[in-house]
């Protein structure tokens, strides 16, 4: 029962669009949440400097939209400094203000957040590396989202306990006998099997001190 209630009362979301609300929500319910805590409604529309403490998660899972352009009366929910009309710039601030001392983000994003130069995104830069650690980028294959978008993208690990001093990044070719993935032909689970062994590397050699 208990383990019932923590599951429950661990998963919480926001979505925009109608039509993703309610394939998220059905999801949920077939997977055994009888209330899912996922609210019909715009992230962005909260003032980011509004967020209390109560307002904080654990963990934050994300595949932001981008490409897209906010109007002035949601950038206005932003510091001056953070304020962009690139709606994953945006998502990206509010990661930032709602994820605990503590706590852990995986957050996909294109290339333009980790080259591009204008203001908003190099303070949104800024404020991750001073103020979280930014340990892991995966450099994600340029079709993964095949049809969707050909846009290059890649997969930031971060947590709020220091600020970055060091991050490892791995470029995930296409797997052997693919071209590009598409609808019919998606990125599996044992496409990414390369970064997982590389990750257990990884930690061996942390562990003994070589990360220096």
């Amino acid at each position: 029962t208990e383990d019932e209630e923590a599951y429950s009362n661990s998963i919480y979301g926001i979505e925009k669009k109608q039509f993703p609300y309610m394939l998220c929500v059905t999801n949920l319910l077939l997977h055994g949440l009888d209330v899912p805590q996922v609210y019909h409604a715009n992230t962005l529309l909260h003032d980011v400097l509004d967020y209390t403490e109560s307002d904080k998660v654990d963990v934050i899972l994300m595949n932001p939209p981008y490409g897209g352009s906010e109007k002035a009366d949601v950038k206005n929910h932003f510091p001056d400094d953070l304020s962009s009309s690139e709606t994953a710039d945006l998502f990206m601030s509010v990661i930032m203000y709602r994820l605990k001392q503590g706590g852990r983000a995986a957050v996909i994003l294109p290339d333009g957040f980790l080259f591009g130069t204008d203001n908003a995104k190099v303070n949104i830069k800024k404020k991750l590396l001073r103020e979280f650690n930014l340990h892991t980028i995966i450099r994600l294959p340029g079709s993964v989202f095949s049809p969707y978008t050909s846009i290059t993208t890649n997969i930031l690990f971060f947590d709020n306990t220091h600020p970055t001093e060091g991050t490892w990044f791995y470029r995930l070719d296409m797997p052997e006998g693919y071209k590009h993935f598409s609808k019919t032909k998606p990125m599996k689970l044992e496409h990414f099997q390369p970064v997982l062994d590389w990750w257990n590397d990884r930690q061996e050699i942390t562990e003994e001190g070589f990360d220096k």
